[in-house]
């Protein structure tokens, strides 16, 4: 073998090595991008959530501040 070809042969092993490195980088990102998404969706998740303790709170609040009357904007009230 000449140092030419074992030179080539090296070259493309490296080549071989960066492209399986780059694509491992790049699949180590879009699983990022997704990791990152779900993230995200269970953030607004809670959040939607809060919101609907805060006014299931508020609404056990004012019932037990009225006693169990009606209120008076019931659209269901007959007077």
């Amino acid at each position: 073998m000449s140092i030419s070809a074992i030179i080539g042969f090296l070259s493309g092993i490296a080549t071989m090595i960066v492209r399986f490195m780059d694509w491992l980088h790049d699949k180590n990102l879009v699983e990022s991008g997704k990791a990152q998404q779900q993230l995200e969706d269970l953030r607004g998740q809670i959040h939607d959530v809060q919101i609907a303790m805060a006014a299931r709170e508020a609404v056990r609040a004012d019932i037990l501040s009225n006693d169990g009357k009606l209120p008076v904007n019931d659209p269901f009230r007959r007077d």
